[in-house]
């Protein structure tokens, strides 16, 4: 069952967070991992809004999250993210609706 990997980030630092964004975007293209929207002024339809990154990416499943989550590759660039902002990383199941 394909995962979605749901991630809220305040950002601290701009220019830091760029070298995070310039290493992660090429990785996932090249394993092929869908990124399904990145949007930095996300627009509250019930509630507050967040002033918070939100992005959404699929995966092909917990497996291929984790594979990701914890390769060496992306090992190399996590601290860069972590030293530049927080937030919240969730993992959803995809729906799968059937009447």
């Amino acid at each position: 069952m394909s995962k979605i990997m749901v991630a809220l980030i305040d950002i601290e630092n701009k220019e830091g967070y760029k070298d995070y964004q310039d290493e992660v975007l090429p990785m996932f293209e090249r394993l092929g991992i869908d990124v399904l929207a990145v949007d930095d002024e996300p627009k509250a339809i019930e509630g507050e809004t967040r002033n918070q990154r939100m992005v959404v990416i699929r995966f092909e499943d917990e497996k291929a999250f984790n594979d990701w989550y914890e390769s060496e590759d992306y090992n190399k660039i996590k601290p860069i993210r972590l030293n530049n902002s927080y937030g919240e990383v969730h993992l959803l199941d995809e729906a799968n609706l059937s009447f």
